[in-house]
């Protein structure tokens, strides 16, 4: 061997010595080896000491099995994972462990019991992490952040979720489905949304432990269970989620529900009220399931993404004054809730306005139903025996039976035996001035309204010598300040609509009205004045009168920094002409 290969080869001894990092050209295959799989091998298995590059590889391999560790090394992993297998992965620094998604529809899906993931961020992906039938699994301490839906348990019994963040998902960030007796502690639930949600179908579904160290966007969580006469107001303590559960003469009044999967949820609960409350930006506004005799009374349920007001399998339910406009899907739903009220709603712009679905024996009666553009007034499925009458409608959407071979659409009744319901597309006339129109209005097969009123229905109240008297109204203006004035026995109102256009109303006011005041009739004025009496009539219980008069329009009422600022105005005209004088002088 020659002097110059020695002294080369004691050059590279040395320099590896002092960089032990870089490999020598003639390392042994085994010494290389040995460091690329110490580089790539980032998931180790700890019950078993071997390493793998992927996590989805230590899943998979036939060696891993029930009740093992897989220790996840800090680094970014593009993966989509899934947990078929009883085990416990572990990111080894949950601030620097990364499953990123990249898109993927889901990241991190389990689908075994007993399965544990904690310490890792999770991230860009449809879903973060899906747990569907695992049962007492456990999601600790991770960070789930940018994609559809954050923590989704579908199924998923016993879980205990702990100590999560999870942000920033254009749908829901954490939803219990049909997942009983799991824990949520310590969870931060921001900027989703749809933050938080709990649905199932039985008790047990909804029989979680959520406690108020959970929070929504900084709020804690009041998840209630078990509670009886109970008030829930702007006395009571912040709230970032609202449900109730398995409860009793609840009442919830005078707040502000937003950016959850339900703004208020009322699992198995009876005999409550949720009233003058605003519901906005949720997935449902008011969710009532599983519960009976519940009144949903004066609440704002607009621009919700499903429904703004949903009762489901809900019996005797009552919905009065609500104003339920501009929600993704319906305005009010009715699912399998038999002998429900549903009056003096104003339920417009939704695709579905009024939504009866499997409901029986209920009364939708006083409602102003508007549809938006491909929308319907009323949508029936499956649904029987219900009352719908002196509503303002516009069309209706009948769904089709088939039974045993056989077409037929659902048999309900569109008016009470002597009114129906206002349809705006209605064009029969009125000959005989009583209200109604002549000829039957269709709503479907099988189905028809065999008394249209001409006008929308108005039902009134007036005070008459310490009594309160209810009246009805049909009329093609909008009617207010009704009152009775004792000096000249005479009943006022004001009717508004398109300025110097004929109006009409037909007034129904109960005999016993005459009978207390010992009169034999009762005069009227409309905007002050006199109308024309088109016809009067009586039957047993009522008096009518059908008036004609001019309609006015609504006031114009002007802003209240309109009128300086108009003097200002003025004042710089003036200025402006007075210097133009001077200067034409000069």
């Amino acid at each position: 061997m020659s002097r110059q290969p020695l002294w080369l080869l004691l050059a590279l001894l040395l320099f590896s010595s002092v960089f032990p990092a870089f490999d020598l050209p003639f390392a042994s295959s085994v010494a290389k080896s040995d460091l690329v799989q110490q580089d790539d091998a980032r998931v180790r298995n700890l019950s078993t000491g071997k390493s793998y590059a992927t996590i989805q590889e230590a899943i998979d391999a036939s060696e891993t099995l029930s009740g093992h560790q897989i220790l996840v090394s800090p680094g970014i992993y593009y993966e989509s994972v899934t947990l078929n297998k009883s085990v416990s992965l572990v990111g080894e620094a949950k601030d620097t462990t990364i499953i990123d998604g990249k898109g993927a529809s889901r990241i991190i899906y389990v689908t075994a019991n007993n399965v544990e993931v904690r310490s890792f961020i999770i991230q860009n992906g449809t879903f973060g992490l899906w747990l569907h039938n695992s049962d007492n699994s456990k999601i600790i301490d991770n960070t789930l952040q940018d994609g559809s839906y954050g923590i989704r348990l579908l199924n998923s019994r016993n879980t205990l979720v702990v100590g999560n963040t999870v942000r920033r998902y254009s749908f829901f960030g954490v939803e219990l489905d049909s997942s009983g007796n799991s824990t949520l502690r310590n969870n931060i639930i921001q900027d989703n949304r749809y933050n938080l949600g709990v649905d199932g179908k039985s008790l047990f579904d909804f029989t979680n432990d959520i406690d108020t160290s959970n929070t929504i966007n900084g709020k804690p969580v009041r998840y209630l269970k078990n509670e009886n006469d109970l008030t829930i107001d702007t006395g009571f303590p912040e709230i970032g989620y609202l449900g109730v559960v398995n409860s009793a003469n609840i009442i919830v009044e005078d707040l502000d529900f937003q950016d959850n999967v339900q703004g208020v949820l009322f699992a198995f609960v009876k005999d409550s009220t949720v009233r003058n409350v605003n519901a906005k930006g949720n997935w449902n506004g008011i969710y009532v399931t599983h519960s009976t005799n519940i009144s949903v009374t004066e609440n704002n349920a607009n621009q919700n993404f499903d429904y703004g007001i949903k009762f489901f399998n809900s019996s005797k339910s009552l919905a009065i004054g609500n104003n339920v406009d501009n929600n993704g899907w319906g305005g009010i739903g009715i699912f399998g809730s038999p002998y429900s009220t549903i009056t003096g709603n104003k339920v417009s712009y939704n695709s579905y306005n009024l939504h009866v679905v499997f409901t029986n024996n209920s009364v939708i009666t006083e409602n102003t139903s508007m549809k938006k553009a491909g929308g319907y007034s009323v949508a029936m499925y499956y649904s029987h025996n219900n009352y719908i009458y002196h509503n303002t409608l516009e069309n209706t959407l009948l769904y089709t039976e088939t039974r045993n071979g056989t077409r037929f659409t659902p048999a309900n009744n569109w008016d009470n035996g002597l009114e129906g319901n206002h349809w705006t597309t209605y064009g029969g006339a009125d000959a005989n001035f009583d209200g109604l129109g002549d000829a039957p209005r269709v709503a479907g097969e099988n189905n028809v309204d065999n008394h249209p009123l001409m006008g929308k229905f108005t039902a009134g109240t007036l005070s008459v010598e310490d009594k309160i008297c209810s009246i009805s109204i049909i009329s093609n203006s909008t009617i207010s300040e009704l009152q009775y004035n004792s000096e000249d026995n005479s009943i006022s109102l004001l009717a508004l609509g398109e300025n110097g256009t004929q109006g009409f109303l037909r007034v129904a006011v109960p005999n016993s009205f005459l009978q207390d005041l010992q009169e034999e009739s009762v005069g009227f004025l409309v905007n002050g004045e006199l109308p024309l009496v088109k016809n009067h009539w009586t039957d047993e219980t009522q008096i009518y009168f059908y008036l004609v008069y001019m309609n006015v329009a609504p006031e114009q009422t002007v802003s209240p920094w309109l009128i300086p600022a108009m003097l200002v105005l003025i004042l710089l005209l003036v200025l402006v002409l007075v210097y133009l004088l001077l200067k034409k002088k000069r």
